[in-house]
């Protein structure tokens, strides 16, 4: 009784223990997180994020992608085998950004304890020229009576800058510079006139400032007004 008793027993933890576990993939980054520190807007940030497999079974990428369409992401090999090492190459465009910036990488694979890794782009963003107000917004205006404003373009960056030109995008708005040249830590102004028309309730449009910086070719700065209405009877 016994005997059969034990044999049983022996032939449970047989049927329990299965089959022997296959091995794993194991993706280990060795950083994730990459703190760029200040850069100006435009400039491109450029870093690659490296990782392994530590796993004793081939790691398969499915795929890479960003946050946002300003984040490009390549990947060196979509098959990583135990003990090898692969890289994600990343270029964040800082252009239509400023102050503090996060971008995220996210990395798709078949690793069963993280199947999602997450890679970090952080940093401040400082725009070169610094313009206030970033719009201008005269409010409603009757028609025919010209407005005036002004504009700030300060130099926050360390290179002089040449405002090569200066244009609005309606005919009834008109701009004009009070110097063509900045030095760092120089300003300089925008004038702008505004004379609202007859029939045009809304005015939407731009000021264009021509520069000689490489990171910010070129400045837009939006014109907003309304035509006032005239009181009935006059």
């Amino acid at each position: 009784m016994r005997y059969i008793l034990g044999s049983l027993l022996l032939l449970s933890l047989a049927l329990g223990a299965g089959p022997a576990r296959a091995g794993a993939p194991r993706l280990v980054a060795e950083l994730s997180d990459f703190d760029f520190g200040r850069v100006y807007a435009g400039e491109k940030v450029e870093h690659t994020f490296s990782f392994r497999n530590e796993g004793d079974a081939p790691l398969n990428i499915d795929r890479v992608r960003s946050s946002c369409g300003c984040t490009a992401a390549l990947l060196s090999a979509t098959l990583i085998a135990p003990g090898e090492a692969g890289e994600i190459k990343t270029t964040f465009d800082t252009t239509r950004f400023h102050g503090q910036v996060a971008k995220t990488v996210y990395l798709y694979s078949d690793d069963p304890l993280q199947n999602v890794a997450q890679f970090h782009l952080r940093g401040q963003v400082q725009a070169e020229i610094v313009q206030k107000p970033r719009r201008l917004q005269f409010g409603a205006l009757p028609a025919g009576t010209e407005k005036e404003a002004r504009i700030t373009l300060a130099n926050k960056g360390e290179d002089v800058v040449t405002l090569s030109s200066v244009r609005a995008t309606a005919p009834n708005v008109r701009a004009e510079l009070s110097t063509g040249k900045l030095a760092p830590g120089e300003s300089a102004q925008i004038v702008v006139r505004v004379v609202p028309r007859d029939g045009q309730p809304r005015l939407n449009a731009y000021v264009i400032v021509e520069t000689s910086s490489p990171r910010t070719p070129q400045l837009r700065i939006p014109i907003l007004a309304t035509l006032a209405r005239t009181p009935a009877g006059k």
